[in-house]
């Protein structure tokens, strides 16, 4: 028997059509920052007329607008042009795609962490200060609770550009068990020793220290700059003292980290990030961090690396317990107090014949399809009424590749859905 097998692919179930995507401003009320907060949405193609739950990923920037802004592109196109292509051509499932303010609602003001001067920031759109909690205490629950995603730490991502890849960074190391996935591009993280002013050299931190980043980051990190308070929020300096339970838990995440190819970029200090996290046993998915020979800190290198992360994105929700849930829709459902029993086919693996069985407490009408791991559906076994009792099915799966498939029994009142597992030598 096969020690190991792609138990996953990354498909969704989806016919693959044009998408018809749209993408909507919404603004709602932020308790911890006390004030109107907006947000850019992306909702692919059939999310309006169906009944689905997808999976949700958070770009993070400073302002809403900026994944969803062609102006900002040579290319004129935008995130939502790439995630368009990539459901069209069947290379991912459909997802609900999140563009948050972390800081001012439309200015490229600076925000992401729960500041330390907030008193010290002149745009009223500031409030608090308490990006950090508004994000996860505010944002995530709004976004569950007003849209139909699949609400588990599995089903969810975070990516970033710039700033952007400093909090998509901050908040998972932070808080783990929120997120599965984890993306950055050029991530502006804070380099480890951060002691840039004191000892000068070739890998202090010349960025946060610089006159520019400095002053705007004033609310940030107060005036003078606080050390000991950017070092708590240093991605490279949380991993590397982390604790075993915190660790373990970031371990469960999944990275896609990449950089630009120079190095008054931010290139040096995520491949530092990225090699603290091999320290740690985590491997990131760019083999080379680098995103391309000559690739800079620009909005269309940023699509670029989105064009490379979401399918990573995908392949990390399509590993977890609730694959079944983005793959063929919310299972389980009922509306009967006399629930349809569906058994587990035995044999499980399978090498060519198994046995489905089904119990129905009521006459009904059943119907009991199979769908590869692509979402295809590749055969209808079962559609017509059947007496109250148990029922077998005979699956012949002679002539099917090895791999993950899923039987969903749909009735009037449920749809049910099981995993078997086709392997040859089984």
């Amino acid at each position: 028997m096969k020690k190991q097998i792609l138990l996953f692919l990354l498909l969704a179930f989806t016919t693959v059509v044009h998408a018809q995507s749209v993408v909507e401003t919404h603004t709602f009320y932020s308790a911890a920052l006390g004030v109107e907060k907006s947000y850019l949405i992306y909702l692919p193609d059939g999310y309006s007329s169906d009944t689905a739950h997808y999976p949700s990923l958070y770009f993070l920037r400073l302002a809403e607008t900026e994944w969803f802004d062609p102006g900002l592109r040579a290319n004129g196109k935008t995130l939502k042009d790439v995630a368009d292509s990539l459901i069209t051509s069947g290379t991912i499932g459909k997802m609900i795609l999140v563009g948050p303010s972390t800081g001012v609602n439309t200015g490229i003001g600076f925000g992401i962490v729960n500041m330390l001067r907030p008193d010290l920031a002149t745009d009223s759109l500031i409030g608090t200060g308490e990006f950090e909690d508004y994000f996860f205490q505010d944002l995530i629950p709004h976004i569950d609770s007003a849209y139909r995603t699949i609400p588990n730490w599995c089903a969810r991502g975070v990516d970033g550009f710039s700033l952007g890849g400093f909090a998509s960074t901050l908040y998972s190391l932070k808080h783990p068990g929120v997120f599965s996935s984890v993306g950055g591009y050029d991530g502006t993280l804070m380099w480890y020793n951060l002691d840039y002013p004191v000892t000068p050299g070739p890998w202090d931190d010349k960025n946060w220290f610089s006159s520019g980043i400095a002053t705007a980051a004033v609310p940030m990190f107060g005036s003078p700059t606080d050390t000991a308070y950017m070092l708590a929020h240093s991605v490279t300096n949380i991993l590397t003292q982390a604790d075993p339970v915190t660790l373990d838990s970031i371990r469960q995440m999944s990275f896609h980290i990449s950089c630009s190819s120079f190095n008054f970029s931010n290139r040096e200090v995520n491949k530092q990030f990225v090699d603290s996290l091999a320290a740690k046993g985590i491997v990131n998915s760019f083999p080379n961090v680098v995103l391309q020979p000559g690739a800079q800190h620009t909005y269309d290198r940023a699509d670029q690396h989105a064009s490379k992360t979401l399918p990573m994105h995908w392949a990390t929700f399509a590993s977890f317990s609730c694959a079944e849930e983005i793959i063929l829709g919310i299972n389980n459902v009922t509306t009967s107090s006399q629930s349809i029993t569906l058994f587990q086919n035995y044999p499980n693996p399978v090498s060519s014949m198994s046995t489905i069985a089904f119990e129905v407490p009521e006459k009904s009408s059943i119907k009991i399809e199979i769908y590869d791991s692509f979402g295809n559906k590749i055969r209808e076994l079962v559609n017509g009424n059947f007496p109250s009792g148990k029922h077998q099915i005979q699956l012949n799966m002679a002539g099917f590749p090895d791999g993950v498939y899923y039987y969903r029994l749909e009735s009037a009142t449920q749809i049910l859905t099981k995993k078997l597992l086709v392997l040859k030598d089984a």
